[in-house]
């Protein structure tokens, strides 16, 4: 009987059936790399079933179990698809026969219906199943040593000696030979060896390691690490500085399927057999970044081409470096900092470059954790938005997570953002948000009421970019609009108490995973004003909701902004650190350094550029939760989670170019824009504000 007799017998919701499975497969073909196989295979894709879609594992294993063994269901982040992996081919035919079309209810999380549609696949998406290509620099050899060598190796490891040797980590056992990586400093202690060194039993297999050729230091440092089925590790990059180029990890006792992630967002997946070997050198070594993805088993090719479900069992991992000594590595640093660190910015190409590396190319790397840190909006910045009339058209530039476009409900609202994937994750949290440079921001002129820009235009490294920034807020407002500017503070300390920034406790002897600052530039978001977020709403509430805020008359002359005489008096609210004002007293300003004389009397450190210093010419790294030492620098972002090396290795950081700005500076700034005035001027928490009209 030929197809077209066969298709022209299906009942009309059939033909309708396959149609929408024959477009889900399209779909999945061309956005995922997800393949269709015409015969049958145990492993089916289930559109629709997946995490983005609001289905749940429960509901998935109670749909498919049924219709036989269930090795494995595989849900993804983010993603409208789950695979169910089944242990016999007939179980898995049975259920796409009758669980194609299947609508799972309505649930309390899920306000509709899911229809299921399903297929059998011949390949997954990277991640799943291995890649076939290696990053540069990655070695792996299979078999590398036999299977009495394996039991040699697991016996040499006594989990139960040693406590001060060994941890039980989130993740998995960990066990330490030669130096001892310490997790609190992300380092090693050259000056502490531990009594055991690596196990004799190591030793031919080192030495026919070495004979390869792709390594050429002989190890001194093993970790030791065990993982459970189910079990991995985030995503990181091992300790550069701590280690030679060159590690090796033997993996013992099962497979596993490791992925590298490149920064400009390539994946490649690798599969790592029982007793093989790999070797990271150069780019794979420092470039990419490796983990482990939780799982319960992997999707491996057989010699004939189908995928089978392969269970991970318990696997051990002998990762051997070689430590750099100290005076080596201050070596090391030294050339490298003079060769490599970066200047301030003498030319619009020179800011370009520093911002496109230090800014831009950052945010995309940290944009999932740094959106993770990003949680409760300010209170201020919200009160601002909830002031304005409904109907407003609002824009948020630098939009970052879009953590402030749901606060006003009834305003119509659009963000941009520097970040492709930060604006990415606005768009799956139901924003519209675009991508875009607040040195050019493409929206009309004159169109809209209200625009915020939190965090922003510290990242900007010269004066001209600064006020070009502010000129383009100013630029699509319309007449008597208002736009409300948060930018980092130098000053951290006000009448002897600290901003929260200062006081932000670190924890397990870590660095901060919040980082620091407000926080990203050209449009991207970040930090003092983020990190300092959760302790605002939960130690001040709306920071004081009696006070009067600093209100500031201004008229524009010459480019400068005058200050008018106001019958007023700052005070400095020592719970809020917010400027406010007692009309019992007169105070008289003039010029646009008016703000400066009315900040005296917050008793702030009265130092000019010139009194902290002359600025050196090279960027220094701040070190955080401390006050700054100049206005051009460098503040590390580290990865938390996602760092800790299964050899051991450190948390990967980042650092980002900031111009914190002194008191009156940013008014200084607006002075320099025409067409607009500062109504309100504030510091909040360690950041300076304004709110800008439009005339």
């Amino acid at each position: 009987m030929s197809a077209q007799s066969t298709v022209s017998k299906l009942s009309k919701s059939d033909r309708k059936l396959q149609k929408k499975i024959a477009k889900s497969q399209r779909t999945l073909l061309k956005h995922e790399g997800i393949e269709t196989s015409e015969k049958t295979t145990k492993i089916l894709c289930v559109n629709n079933a997946g995490l983005d879609v609001g289905v749940s594992y429960d509901e998935v294993h109670e749909v498919f179990n049924p219709f036989g063994k269930v090795d494995e269901i595989i849900m993804l982040p983010l993603k409208p698809y789950a695979f169910v992996c089944y242990q016999d081919l007939d179980s898995a035919e049975r259920a796409m026969n009758q669980l194609n079309g299947t609508s799972l209810p309505e649930t309390s999380s899920r306000k509709q219906s899911a229809t299921l549609y399903i297929f059998f696949v011949s390949k997954v998406p990277v991640g799943l199943s291995p890649s076939p290509d290696l990053p540069p620099g990655l070695v792996v050899l299979t078999d590398f040593v036999t299977e009495e060598e394996e039991r040699g190796f697991l016996s040499a490891v006594d989990w139960g000696s040693s406590p001060g040797e060994r941890r039980e980590l989130k993740h998995r056992q960990v066990k330490h030979f030669g130096f001892e990586f310490k997790y609190g400093i992300n380092d090693v202690d050259a000056d502490d060896p531990l009594p055991q060194g690596i196990p004799p039993v190591c030793s031919n297999f080192l030495q026919r390691a070495l004979a390869t050729g792709h390594v050429t230091h002989y190890p001194d440092q093993l970790t030791v690490n065990q993982y459970q089925p189910g079990q991995g590790i985030p995503s990181h990059i091992d300790t550069g500085p701590a280690f030679e180029d060159g590690i090796m990890s033997l993996s013992l006792g099962s497979q596993v399927l490791m992925d590298f992630h490149h920064p400009d967002g390539r994946q490649l997946s690798v599969l790592l057999p029982p007793r093989s070997l790999l070797i990271m050198t150069r780019e794979s070594r420092y470039v990419w970044s490796h983990g482990i993805t939780p799982r319960k088993s992997d999707i491996v090719p057989s010699a004939e081409g189908n995928l089978n479900v392969v269970p991970r069992g318990v696997r051990t991992s002998f990762t051997f470096r070689k430590i750099i000594l100290p005076a080596e590595r201050k070596r090391r640093e030294a050339q490298q900092g003079s060769e490599n660190r970066p200047t301030i910015p003498v030319s619009s190409s020179e800011a370009e470059k520093l911002e496109t590396h230090h800014v831009h190319q950052v945010y995309e790397e940290i944009a999932s954790h740094f959106s993770g840190t990003r949680h409760s909006p300010w209170p201020r910045i919200s009160e601002f938005l909830l002031k304005q009339p409904p109907g407003s058209l609002m824009a948020d530039i630098g939009c970052g997570n879009g953590k402030y476009l749901g606060i006003n409900k009834s305003l119509y609202q659009i963000g941009s953002d520097r970040s492709f994937k930060l604006t990415e994750i606005c768009r799956e949290r139901g924003f519209q948000a675009f991508v875009a440079d607040v040195l050019s921001v493409p929206l009309r002129s004159e169109s809209f009421d209200v625009c915020i820009c939190i965090a922003v235009i510290h990242h900007l490294s010269t004066e001209e970019r600064r006020i070009h920034a502010i000129s383009e807020l100013v630029r699509v407002l319309r007449p008597g609009g208002q736009a409300l500017v948060y930018v980092w503070a130098m000053e951290q300390e006000i009448n002897k108490v600290k901003s929260k920034y200062l006081k932000e406790k670190e924890f397990d002897g870590l660095p901060s995973v919040k980082d620091d600052s407000n926080s990203h530039g050209n449009g991207c978001k970040q930090t003092g004003e983020d990190s300092n977020q959760q302790h605002i709403s939960d130690d001040s509430g709306d920071i004081s909701s009696n006070s009067k805020h600093q209100e500031c008359d201004v008229v524009k002359s010459d480019n400068s902004c005058q200050w008018t005489e106001r019958q007023t008096t700052e005070i400095c609210d020592e719970n809020s650190h917010e400027i406010r004002q007692n009309s019992d007293s007169k105070m008289k300003t003039q010029t646009h350094f008016g703000v400066n004389k009315q900040l005296d009397s917050l008793n702030l450190p009265n130092k000019s550029s010139e009194q902290y210093g002359k600025q050196p010419k090279e960027l220094v790294v701040h070190k955080n939760r401390t006050n700054f030492q100049q206005q051009d620098l460098l503040v590390p972002w580290q990865l938390k989670g996602g760092s800790r090396s299964e050899a051991g290795g450190g948390e990967q950081v980042f650092h980002r170019f900031y111009h914190v700005f002194q008191r009156g500076e940013l008014e200084r700034l607006c002075g320099h824009v025409t067409g607009c005035q500062v109504v309100n001027g504030y510091y909040d928490q360690g950041n300076w504000a304004v709110i800008l009209q439009k005339m």
